[in-house]
């Protein structure tokens, strides 16, 4: 047989003539290889889970050793921290979230101070008030004595005028009396 002849017929034998056949064909060809291979590899993974097993074991005891170094480790170190905030950043803390409350406060507290100002500006008003009244009093007196005074100046008038014009009617009652008689002397 010619070469030509066996790679044709190899060829015929090979591929079939549909697509879908020729992929079959090849899907066969392909597990045919890699089903030994697939067997190998599973005796190997059932070998290297054996392995993996041990292995965790180990790893949890190793693990299980290495987290107990680390808290006695951690332990004091968190505690020491503890004291630390404790002692230095939580006053610092409190004093600036009291500072900041007495900020935003709307209506702060009044603060009273017990000192000799507030007693100081007490005694001096009271002694503006007695000073005050002693001079509202004089006033008041003195206001008395210039009505009373201005009464009896007016009265004093008043008597004056009244005697003038007694005076005056007087006098004119005797000048019409003169004239009268003067007036009948002529007529009569």
């Amino acid at each position: 047989m010619s070469r030509t002849m066996k790679k044709k017929a190899r060829a015929a034998l090979d591929y079939p003539e549909t697509w879908a056949g020729r992929a079959k064909h090849t899907a066969y060809r392909t597990a045919d290889r890699v089903g030994p291979m697939a067997s190998q590899a599973r005796e190997s993974a059932i070998g290297m889970a054996g392995n993996a097993r041990d292995y965790a074991g180990t790893a949890r005891e190793v693990a299980s050793g290495r987290f107990e170094d680390a808290r006695y480790w951690a332990a004091p170190r968190i505690d020491h921290a503890a004291v630390a905030l404790e002692e230095q950043v939580a006053p610092r803390i409190a004093a600036m979230l009291a500072e900041m409350a007495r900020r935003i406060d709307p209506a702060p507290p009044i603060v009273r101070r017990r000192g000799r100002m507030p007693m100081m500006v007490l005694l001096g008003g009271l002694a503006m008030g007695a000073v005050g009244f002693a001079l509202y009093k004089r006033n008041a007196r003195q206001w008395a004595d210039t009505m009373s005074d201005t009464k009896d100046a007016v009265r004093g008038k008043v008597e004056h005028v009244r005697h003038r014009a007694q005076q005056t009617a007087q006098q004119a009652g005797e000048t019409v009396e003169q004239k009268a008689d003067e007036l009948h002397n002529r007529m009569s």
